[in-house]
Order: C-alpha cells, then sequence, then structure tokens
C-alpha cells in the first residue's frame, strides 16, 4: 500500500472564552440548548443605530458575529467586498474558531483599510446578542441594514483576535473582553485506499507543519503592527483555557492605546435579578501615561424614587495609598463619593488589576436633570497625576434611565 498525502492541516483557535460556564450548564442541564447567536457559523449582516451609536459620527456597521467555521473567509469577502465602498467599520462579536480563516479575514479587512472593533448587536426582534429566535434570525438576513442596538459589553475570544488585528484603526471599548490562548492543531492523512487517518503529534509531519502554523500566524501578528510577544502570551495558555487580556496588555501590544476612551451608557440586567445603567472608561495616567485605569460609574434604582450611583475606579501599582474621595457633579447639584476600604481584585472589569469603590445616593429627578444640563462630572481629590477630573457623556443615558424607571416601577394590578 503506497501512503497518501497529507490531506488537511488546520490550527484551530476554539471557544474556550466561555468553557467554564459551558461546563456547568452541562452539569445542570438534561438537554443541551441550541448554540447562541454567536456560537453558530460566523455571519455577517449590516446594522443601523441612533445617531452615534457606534461612535462620533457613526450610524451604521458591520456587525460580524458567530465561530469562524471553514470557509468563513470566503463569506467574509463576498460581504466585504460588497459593502467596501462605504468604509463602514466591522464589529465583532465572536468566541473564536478557525485561525487560518481568522487570519484571511484580518488581511481583507486591512486590505479594505476598514476600522475593527468589538462590540455586540441587537437587532430589533432580538432579546439579546445571544438570541437565535426566527424573528431575529430573519432581521439578520435582511440585505437592508436592520434596526440595532450597538452594545460595548461583547466578548472577542481565540480566532477572533487575530481577526480584530487586521483593522486600520482598532476600537476595544473598555468593556469589553479580548481572550486568548493557544490553538488547537489537527493533521489528517488520506491513504491511498481513501482511508483518512489522525496524524500523532509525536509524528515528525505533525511537529513540522504545527509550528510552521504557528511561525505563520507570528508573521502575521509582525504584519499587523502588533507585538509578536501577543503570540507568546498566547502559546503559554492551554487551549482548554482562556486568558483575558487586561487594558495594559490590550495598549502595550498594540491593539487599542487610545489614552481616554467611554462607552456609552447602557442598560444591563443579570439573572441574579441585579439590573443598572453603566458607564465604563479607560484613562491613561501617571506621569509618562503608560498606566491604563478602568473606571465604571453604575446606576441602580434602590426603590421608585432614589437611585445609588456606584463608582468603581482602577487603583495603579505605584499609585501613592492616600485616602480618596470624589464629587459628583450632575448638572448643578454635587454629591460626594467616599472610597472606602482596601483595594481589591475584580476580574469581570480588568483581569490583573485592582479598584476601589464608592457609592452615594440620589433621586431619579437629579439624574434626569443632569441629563437635561447634559453634564456629568467626576472630580477626585488630590493634586498628583494620579487623580482623575472626567466630564462624561451622557450618550446613552436617557434610553437607559427610562428603561430602569420602567424596571423599577412594580407591575399595576387591575382590579377585578
Amino acid at each position: 500500500m503506497t501512503r497518501g498525502l497529507v490531506l488537511l492541516a488546520a490550527l484551530i483557535f476554539g471557544y474556550a472564552a466561555d468553557a467554564a460556564a459551558q461546563t456547568k450548564a452541562q452539569k445542570t442541564q438534561s438537554a443541551p440548548k441550541p448554540p447562541a447567536a454567536y456560537e453558530l457559523p460566523l455571519h455577517f449582516y449590516l446594522a443601523k443605530g441612533e445617531a452615534n451609536a457606534c461612535g462620533e459620527g457613526c450610524s451604521e456597521w458591520i456587525a460580524v458575529e458567530g465561530r469562524f467555521d471553514p470557509g468563513s473567509a470566503g463569506r467574509a469577502q463576498t460581504f466585504l467586498r460588497r459593502h467596501a465602498a462605504r468604509k463602514l467599520p466591522v464589529y465583532f462579536h465572536s468566541p473564536g474558531g478557525s485561525g487560518p480563516d481568522a487570519l484571511a479575514i484580518g488581511r481583507q479587512l486591512r486590505q479594505l483599510g476598514i476600522t475593527v472593533g468589538v462590540a455586540a448587536t441587537v437587532p430589533r426582534g432580538c432579546a439579546s446578542a445571544r438570541d437565535t429566535a426566527a424573528a431575529c434570525a430573519a432581521a439578520k438576513r435582511s440585505p437592508q441594514p436592520v434596526l440595532a442596538e450597538w452594545r460595548p459589553d461583547a466578548t472577542c475570544a481565540s480566532a477572533c483576535v487575530w481577526a480584530l488585528l487586521g483593522g486600520k484603526v482598532r476600537h476595544v471599548p473598555p468593556s469589553a473582553r479580548l481572550g486568548i490562548h493557544s490553538g488547537k492543531f489537527s493533521l489528517t492523512r488520506r491513504w491511498s485506499d481513501g482511508r483518512m487517518q489522525q496524524v500523532s503529534p509525536r509524528d515528525a509531519a505533525f511537529k513540522a507543519r504545527s509550528a510552521e502554523s504557528i511561525a505563520s500566524t507570528r508573521r502575521y501578528i509582525r504584519d499587523m503592527g502588533i507585538d509578536t510577544a501577543l503570540m507568546d502570551a498566547a502559546l503559554k495558555v492551554p487551549h482548554e483555557d482562556i486568558r483575558y487580556l487586561s487594558r495594559g496588555d490590550i495598549a502595550a501590544f498594540g491593539i487599542d492605546r487610545r489614552e481616554f476612551v467611554e462607552t456609552p451608557w447602557f442598560f444591563s440586567e443579570f439573572a441574579s435579578g441585579s439590573r443598572h445603567v453603566s458607564k465604563w472608561i479607560v484613562e491613561a495616567k501617571g506621569t509618562e501615561r503608560k498606566h491604563y485605569s478602568v473606571s465604571v460609574a453604575s446606576l441602580t434604582c434602590t426603590n421608585l424614587l432614589q437611585v445609588s450611583i456606584h463608582y468603581v475606579r482602577g487603583v495603579a501599582s505605584d499609585e501613592p495609598a492616600q485616602p480618596m474621595s470624589a464629587t459628583v457633579s450632575l448638572g448643578d447639584r454635587k454629591s460626594m463619593l467616599y472610597f472606602r476600604g482596601a483595594p481589591t481584585k475584580r476580574a469581570g472589569i480588568d483581569d490583573g488589576a485592582v479598584f476601589v469603590s464608592a457609592t452615594t445616593y440620589v433621586t431619579f429627578e437629579l439624574v434626569e436633570a443632569a441629563v437635561a444640563a447634559g453634564s456629568i462630572k467626576v472630580s477626585e481629590g488630590g493634586r498628583t497625576e494620579w487623580a482623575q477630573d472626567v466630564s462624561l457623556s451622557i450618550h446613552g443615558l436617557v434610553e437607559g434611565m427610562k428603561i430602569l424607571r420602567e424596571k423599577c416601577t412594580p407591575p399595576t394590578i387591575d382590579a377585578a
């Protein structure tokens, strides 16, 4: 029998971003649920939101969600070329998948000179970015832009990160998460009688092709102008695990080095029953502006009249330890924030960083007055280079507060 040629070699970056959650779900559910929208094969559609929905002057974008499956690069090329003249930004929400397809898509994006970012898209008719209902699926198949909400709390993991690097300009909101890990390489050999056989990782051919795939990815990263230390970092993480990049990592590797970024205010509701409207901010601080601090301001309804303002602020490792306070200016009214307790880690905000937090209480009317005045400002005490004095955009706050107030209102009981 004559040995056949290698038929298939692929470097796969799977979706370990939700591995822990999926494992837990498998233990508690008797039957598997259908895949969420962002776990389906990669799909593309045009979306349109309110003015400045996806940034200053941006109201339309290309949504890309799902896993990078073999062949997705071809579909991406067709879709992107069809809309290339408009130079719409591309926003990913994906758990990963096929590495070669992600690299090919990244190169297409760079060739077209398109801005690329991370965001979830929720078309009207969809309950969330993961919705697979018929109405939601139909909206995404429309050849016309679908009315949608642009949300900055999205994930781009494993192979998705490589595609993201292809953007000429890259926008990673502070609330988005970038996850990396090592790839899973597979090699299949076809024999002359048609049999297929997986090649052992100990085989010399497997080792050679695996090294070639890693080298190809490293060249791609370098071609995109990104520090190849990103590849070294990914190779240190087992494929079954995930490492979410800190904001400092994102800047150090060259993915997004903007010194100030803020998300719109957006509403979130959790299974625990917690509901809030939040804004995430990242600011480069320190003498050399090399420490990237993430802060989160959130509004939570405490009763029908009152709102709590919770402010979580990142602290640098070399920032002087001192009592901290801040003033929240809501239009012409002010409320004090006193930071208490030792700095603690909050991996859900920024892995590797530590935070302090403070809470104050104001009325719904006061927040709404600040919206009308177009002014919310957080001013910290202290005169060091670490003190923050941030004017926060009110973009998204009107709609967010409307939803929060509706959720806070008890249901009406009809008298029989």
